[in-house]
């Protein structure tokens, strides 16, 4: 297979010149279409409006090759909306999304203590939220596919090399969010990697005249980070999940490793005697960190126990999206799966409208019958309706859900305690016929009457009285 990106469609942020600009260009030389994306900030960030200028320039340059097309996109991806608007540009124009590659970035000029939360929000806004919504937006379409590629960009900066704390930690939470992103994407060939990448950029260039300085501009050019970049973009890659540090026409695999573990009573004498051992720089005796379960396994965790831990914090099943038909009216009772963080829950759901309100209820033996509350018909394709939940937890559940031609029900619920956000899960609901949705409608009709014979509360009977 030569490697080709003919019919491949790829989002570049940052991408105005520098590295993202060199990432852009050569996947537009082996064929992709590009969405061009950069919104003219400065090195230090962006102080004014967001313009498409330089996106603009970059793109009429890709275009001027004359082989993969090029879009320019000025939106401030560090707003999810703005997000979703770029990634529509890809759709509308060429009705999928391949590659993300998310390179925009500021340089920090606050030195740790001295780091005020001003610097602290834009940082978290460029570097995280906007891969963050990037991805986010692009998501669904790439599980609808079962294919997609991302790239994000961390730093070496977070292994330590400065009293700068802002941009290290900002790129060393990409590596977070890149690895158990890449764990959600396995089954449906989604991979994601992080680069570390060394070139001469307008960061750089503010560095002072010197050794370091004049190396990288002489043999850290951007272009020379583009066929790994490349590569790792292609549909012949399989890599996930793994880190790469890139520049000069080399490339290197960052790994995270760990000492055997050493048993300690509870004493600091204990620790004290075995560190030693687990302070070695003998790379023979490090073991290579794949995720977070390797770790439990040196601690004396059972592959059973890890997937049960896995299976409590995999909060969401990507379910991808729903092709939602529009709702005239509703009298229907579905079986209801909530991916939530402690496993799956499971409830039958009886609904019916009167005009655009909705009634019924949640039957649930183990948490107790919810009656819906607030529930209507919005938008004309979308059912919402809340829940008082009492047990395990007292809660308020806000339903939002669409369904497709075959009556699926799919949506979110969100769990409330005193204001807060609590719960964010995404629900599955499976339609119910014959006589199991017949003794359901029964059973709701059942508990209505029991709502209609129910006292009302303390405050409302002194309420009442008053």
């Amino acid at each position: 297979m030569s490697f080709d990106f003919t019919g491949k469609v790829a989002i570049v942020t940052g991408a105005g010149g520098g590295l993202g600009y060199a990432y852009a260009q050569y996947l537009a030389e082996h064929g992709a279409n590009v969405i061009v994306n950069d919104l003219g900030g400065g090195t230090f960030g962006y102080d004014g409006k967001p313009s498409s200028k330089v996106a603009t320039a970059a793109a009429e340059k890709i275009n001027a090759l004359g082989k993969g097309k090029a879009i320019a996109d000025g939106h401030d991806v560090s707003v999810a909306k703005n997000a979703e608007r770029m990634v529509e540009t890809a759709i509308q124009n060429w009705g999928h999304i391949d590659i993300i590659i998310n390179n925009a970035g500021i340089a920090s000029t606050e030195v740790f203590p001295n780091v005020s939360k001003e610097e602290y929000d834009l940082h978290l806004g460029v570097h995280v939220l906007g891969a963050l919504n990037t991805m986010q937006a692009a998501w669904p379409h790439m599980v609808k596919q079962g294919y997609g590629r991302i790239i994000n960009t961390s730093s070496d900066s977070v292994l330590g090399f400065s009293p700068q704390a802002t941009y290290p930690s900002m790129k060393a939470a990409l590596i977070g969010l890149s690895r158990n992103a890449g764990l959600l994407g396995v089954d449906h060939n989604i991979n994601v990697n992080v680069i570390m990448p060394a070139a001469f950029t307008r960061l750089s260039a503010l560095l002072p005249a010197g050794g370091f300085r004049d190396h990288l501009e002489k043999d850290f050019q951007p272009e020379k980070l583009a066929p790994v970049v490349g590569y790792l973009c292609h549909e012949k890659c399989e890599i996930t999940r793994e880190i790469f540090s890139i520049g000069g026409g080399k490339f290197q695999r960052i790994v995270m490793a760990s000492s055997d573990a050493m048993a300690v009573d509870m004493t600091m004498e204990s620790v004290e005697a075995q560190m030693s051992v687990v302070m070695t720089d003998d790379t023979s005796k490090l073991q290579i960190f794949k995720s977070t379960f390797d770790d439990l396994k040196n601690l004396g965790f059972s592959d059973e126990e890890c997937q049960m831990f896995y299976d409590m914090t995999a909060t969401q099943q990507e379910l991808g999206p729903i092709e939602a038909v529009p709702i005239d009216s509703v009298d229907n009772v579905w079986d209801i799966t909530i991916k939530s963080p402690v496993g799956d829950q499971f409830s039958r759901l009886v609904l019916n409208s009167s005009g655009n309100s909705l009634q019924g209820h949640v039957l649930n033996e183990e948490h107790g019958n919810q009656t819906v509350l607030d529930g209507k018909i919005e938008n004309s394709d979308a059912l919402v309706w809340k829940c008082k939940l009492t047990k395990p937890v007292p809660m308020t559940l806000t339903y939002t859900g669409q369904v497709d031609k075959d009556q699926n029900l799919q949506g979110k619920v969100v769990g409330t305690l005193m204001g807060k956000t609590v719960m964010d899960c995404a629900f599955l609901g499976k339609p119910v016929f014959g006589d199991q949705a017949d003794q359901a409608k029964q059973e709701s009709q059942q508990q209505a009457q029991l709502d209609g014979q129910k006292k009302p509360g303390l405050l409302k009977r002194l309420f009442a009285k008053a």
